[in-house]
């Protein structure tokens, strides 16, 4: 090969290499990230995207995923929140009619609401599908003057859907139009998820975007597919958790089998044994064996006699999956905010610190005035707007939730003992107590008590009818 052929071959090689590496840079900038062992997430089995039956799997049978999901859905659905009509500042008033019946509507359907939400969280969105009686097909805009006429008993029920049960069809791609970028329709698959069509038959049909609503947390554009799964994040970590403990757990399974080895010197005959199976009825000597040691792993108190064989028990030193498995499930639990002794718990039985504790209270409270608010007041507007409730009186709906933070009864009666406490030791020190009784009561959020009204004197002494001294003539 000459000099010119030689520099062409190296060109082709350094370009195909290139190529190649460019190629590689490429696969772990989408994925793992490292540019020097772009294979990583492959050696590790960790997927290269996840989909919504990869995360339904996991939230069915790994315990972690489930334990994320149900503890962020119980601990920020634990109770109701307070409908108001108009702003927070009309929180004091008394309940109006409209109140009433919004919140009456909600009760009703607070299961699904809740229910609607879990699903959410297992993938990027789910959906509330409104069920009315407005004799129209689903496909079809509501009759807002025949619901309007039947009042809230125009609402069936409300069906929760999950993310691979309903999908956005067209689009609105109309920039003038106040729903731009929304979907124009639904395609609804009534089939459960992981049913294969073996409960019935399979029905799909068509739905009106006036009949769904959507949960899709973390779409802050609006778009319901970039809606953020709670799992998706930890995902790598759950299968690890899986991994450290499925395989100690083999380990335990492997010692517990009592599976033998069988070994033979060099003086022994192995023709003479082979033949001895054969005349016993076994194909070879290999089945003769598995015969005899499966009779034996039978019973406890068996024994085995061999003329020159050598017994030995194959067993596994099973690791202590404790360490690994407590890295994964921590940078899962940080993965989804929750505190991992709240998630998990501990196995010396203590209970989560205070400062666990406040934080999850804090995770769950933003999460309750965030995403969780929005959902409701979404969920009433779309009742008032398809005439199942009258528009609120003053124009707007606002949600108020507890405060998770909110000292329990205990601390707040330690509470009010140490303003107790320090009322007396003032009083005592100096005569008058720093703090008064209505500041005391307030400590343990308690209503103020009224302070008592001046008794009023008589300008007139009535026995003399004298102006009296004692009387405040002050002008009003």
């Amino acid at each position: 090969m000459n000099e010119q052929n030689k520099g062409e071959v190296g060109f082709l090689v350094n370009a195909l290499a290139e190529s190649i590496g460019r190629q590689r840079m490429l696969y772990a900038s989408q994925f793992n990230g490292n540019t020097k062992r772009t294979k990583l997430w492959e050696e590790f089995g960790y997927p290269d995207s996840v989909s919504f039956d990869a995360l339904y799997r996991a939230y069915r049978r790994n315990s972690a995923a489930y334990a994320g999901v149900h503890k962020t859905l119980d601990s920020c659905w634990v109770d109701r929140p307070t409908i108001i009509d108009g702003g927070d500042e009309q929180e004091a008033d008394e309940t109006n009619p409209w109140e009433a019946t919004a919140t009456k509507l909600i009760k009703k359907h607070w299961a699904k609401i809740k229910d609607a939400d879990r699903r959410n969280l297992v993938g990027r969105y789910s959906a509330l599908l409104l069920q009315i009686k407005d004799n129209r097909d689903w496909s079809q805009p509501v009759d807002v003057s025949m619901v309007k006429h039947l009042g809230d008993k125009a609402l069936v029920k409300l069906i929760p859907a999950w993310e691979s049960q309903i999908k956005p069809g067209s689009f609105d791609t109309d920039t003038w139009s106040e729903t731009y970028g929304q979907p124009v329709n639904f395609n609804f698959n009534e089939q459960p998820v992981g049913d294969d069509g073996t409960y019935g038959a399979v029905r799909s049909m068509e739905v009106h975007p006036d009949r769904v609503i959507i949960l899709a947390e973390g779409s802050e554009d609006e778009n319901i597919l970039s809606g953020i799964p709670l799992n998706e994040a930890g995902y790598n970590d759950l299968l690890d958790i899986e991994k450290t403990k499925g395989g100690s757990a083999e380990g335990f399974l492997k010692n517990a089998s009592r599976q033998l080895g069988i070994s033979f010197d060099s003086e022994t005959n192995m023709d003479d044994i082979a033949q001895y199976a054969k005349n016993a009825g076994y194909k070879d000597i290999g089945e003769a064996l598995n015969d005899k040691l499966m009779k034996l792993n039978r019973g406890t108190d068996a024994a085995l006699v061999m003329q020159s064989g050598t017994p030995s028990v194959l067993s596994v030193a099973p690791a202590d999956p404790t360490p690994s498995w407590t890295v994964s499930a921590n940078s899962y639990a940080s993965t989804i905010g929750c505190p991992f002794n709240i998630l998990f718990g501990k196995q010396t039985g203590n209970l989560a610190s205070t400062e666990d504790k406040k934080a999850w209270a804090a995770h769950c409270n933003e999460r309750r005035q965030g995403f969780m608010s929005d959902l409701l007041v979404n969920v009433i507007t779309r009742f008032w707007k398809i005439g199942l409730i009258d528009p609120p009186t003053n124009g707007e709906v606002t949600v108020q939730w507890s405060d998770l933070l909110a000292p329990a009864d205990a601390d707040k009666l330690a509470n009010m003992s140490t303003m107790a406490d320090i009322a007396q030791k003032t009083q005592q020190a100096y005569g008058t107590p720093a703090v008064e009784l209505n500041e005391v009561r307030a400590s343990g959020e308690l209503e103020p008590i009224a302070e008592p009204k001046p008794k009023e004197v008589p300008n007139v002494d009535p026995l003399t009818g004298q102006p009296n001294p004692n009387a405040d003539n002050s002008p009003q």
